[in-house]
This record gives structure tokens, C-alpha cells and sequence, in this order.
């Protein structure tokens, strides 16, 4: 639009950093609702709790984030359509994290 500019400050991280990012995983809750307590329970029970912490965090409406041990346990979570939990009557689906999560489309370049 004339006479409007913005600013754009494009995401620089560190090849560390871009490694731990892998093991993130995004939970998506698509039917019902659930807490990050039952996916965290969900995860123990069906993963294992004897080597990892399970810990998830809410970053949204039926969103939430977890590290997973490693990257192909995110990927390998993530081939599931969908899941149903068993501590709340819920479906969720795991996807790998990405900067581009919930964007709301693609940005022009002026």
C-alpha cells in the first residue's frame, strides 16, 4: 500500500540451535480437548518415561510444543494421521516444528 513500510527481521540461528529445533514436535489437538498433563502422560505410557522428562507446553488453542529424545522420534510420530489419547477423550496429531507454524500466509517482498 503507498506511504505504509513495516519492518521484516528474518530469523538467524545458530547450526546448535537448528539440531535442538528437530526435536521439537507440535501437538495439535484435533478433536476434543486435553491438557498438557494428558499428553505428557500419554507419552509416558505409550513412549516410556524410564529415559525422558515428558514435558509439553500450551502456545495456543488446542496447540502445544514438546521436545521429543530425537528428531526421527518427531518424524516418526508425525506419519500418524492422528491419534486418540487415552487419558482424554481426544485426537491429536504430532508435526515437526517449522518457523513457518501458524503463519497465516506468505509475506510479499516490496
Amino acid at each position: 500500500m503507498e506511504d505504509q513500510s513495516f519492518f521484516f527481521i528474518e530469523e538467524c540461528i545458530g547450526p546448535r540451535l537448528a539440531r535442538e529445533k528437530e526435536n521439537i514436535g507440535v501437538i495439535s489437538i484435533l478433536e476434543g480437548q486435553a491438557t498438557a498433563k494428558q499428553i505428557e502422560q500419554q507419552f509416558m505410557t505409550i513412549a516410556s518415561s524410564s529415559s525422558w522428562k515428558w514435558n509439553s507446553r500450551q502456545v495456543g488453542e488446542n496447540r502445544f510444543i514438546m521436545r521429543f529424545p530425537t528428531a526421527k522420534m518427531v518424524w516418526d510420530w508425525s506419519q500418524f494421521k492422528g491419534l486418540a489419547m487415552m487419558s482424554a477423550d481426544a485426537y491429536m496429531k504430532v508435526e515437526q516444528w517449522s518457523p513457518k507454524m501458524g503463519a497465516k500466509g506468505v509475506l510479499e517482498q516490496a
